[in-house]
């Protein structure tokens, strides 16, 4: 997937914009575990013949992170501007 690609290219080039996508992403799971915008994608696996269930960053999130990323939005806006944005999209 080319937009993971690019946020995870980001993230191991280091310095401010990774630490700017990574605070960026915390915020967004923070945003999700208080139930602020709509949950991790859930997901259920088979281990060792016991079914785990887990939950992961959801896939619609990924291209706008991209998306920052490509238009330079983390040198010129905050990490709260970004996510703000990132949350709009996702309420009705």
């Amino acid at each position: 997937m080319a937009d993971t690609s690019v946020v995870l290219s980001t993230l191991a080039a280091g310095g401010r914009p990774a630490l700017k996508l990574a605070t960026v992403i915390c915020k967004l799971i923070v945003k999700v575990a208080d139930r602020e915008i709509d949950g991790l994608e859930k997901y259920q696996v088979v281990s060792f013949g016991q079914t785990v269930n887990g939950a992961r960053f959801p896939d619609r999130w990924w291209p706008r992170l991209a998306k920052a990323i490509d238009t330079g939005a983390f040198d010129r806006m905050s990490v709260q501007a970004i996510v703000d944005v990132m949350v709009e999209y996702d309420r009705p």
